[in-house]
């Protein structure tokens, strides 16, 4: 047992951005499925918020008085359910989504909801309501 105050120090672990990795650990498929995921954000991104604010489509729930992290978790909670009910009936009626599909989509709203999270969660703000956020949203437009 280490004496007090001689507790050797362990080295932060560095971090490496993604694009620099010349050695990946771990099963190739799930950097193949990174790809994927972040070739699907962009494209619903385009299509969904478009170039100005990338999060815009989650921002415009307040109008609902819904924040936007409770509306990334709504979205979730429905691909939840989709997986729910797959497994209890076997089938899924509309085939164009895959089970993969929606996997991916529920991981992709989890990259999203800790985005939003970390935007959104000054240390001043605490408990999280709509009109917090709405004065948020109107000080970020504002020139």
């Amino acid at each position: 047992m280490a004496e007090k105050g001689n507790e050797e120090k362990k080295e932060p672990i560095k971090r490496v951005p993604f694009s620099e990795l010349t050695c990946f650990h771990g099963h190739p498929g799930f950097y193949m499925l990174l790809d994927q995921m972040a070739n699907l954000h962009s494209r619903k991104n385009h299509d969904y918020a478009g170039s100005d604010d990338p999060l815009k489509n989650f921002y415009e729930c307040v109008d609902m008085d819904v924040t936007p992290f409770q509306g990334v978790m709504v979205r979730m909670s429905d691909k939840w359910s989709r997986i729910k009910s797959f497994m209890r009936q076997g089938i899924l009626e509309v085939k164009d989504e895959s089970i993969e599909d929606t996997l991916i989509d529920m991981a992709v709203y989890s990259l999203l909801a800790i985005l939003i999270r970390r935007a959104e969660q000054p240390k001043d703000i605490g408990v999280w309501n709509v009109s917090k956020v709405k004065e948020m949203i109107k000080e970020i437009k504002q020139p």
